[in-house]
């Protein structure tokens, strides 16, 4: 069995990754951290101008960190840092890696009135298009639930 998670920072990733462990340890499954880096030459013209390998080389040295972090911790895991657009960039990784699960954090959404809309586009993108199975995990400790109003 081999989970995914879509990682973005090692701690904006922190809990994804710690709830990606815990059913990685329960179920003996691989751990994949995967990094998409979005390419200059498709975000614009100022993104080109400034770009530098600094954003690959950051986003290796922190999957790197954290696959050895789980490592530590007895788990099988590595990482995979790409370049290219995120979204697609993901589930073509996971297709390529014959992921059973994929891990994805998520912003609070109990604020917004639709569900996971343009606050987090990658996300919305992954929950319409992604053929493998997800499990989003909320980044926020806050779990607000609003009560009916009553009449």
């Amino acid at each position: 069995m081999k989970f995914m998670v879509a990682f973005s920072s090692p701690k904006r990733s922190a809990k994804t990754v710690e709830v990606a462990a815990q059913h990685a340890k329960a179920l003996g499954a691989e751990v994949l951290l995967l990094r998409m880096v979005p390419d200059p030459e498709k975000v614009g013209v100022v993104a080109q101008l400034i770009a530098t390998g600094r954003p690959e080389e950051k986003a290796r040295q922190q999957v790197e960190e954290t696959a050895t972090n789980l490592k530590t911790q007895g788990l099988n895991a590595r990482g995979i840092v790409k370049v290219g657009e995120v979204s697609r960039g993901i589930i073509q990784v996971a297709l390529e890696e014959n992921v059973d699960l994929l891990f994805v954090g998520t912003q609070n959404v109990a604020k917004r009135p639709m569900f996971l809309m343009e606050r987090d586009p990658i996300v919305h993108y992954l929950v319409n298009h992604c053929p493998i199975p997800l499990f989003l995990v909320r980044h926020d400790d806050s779990l607000a639930i609003s009560e009916p109003d009553s009449e």
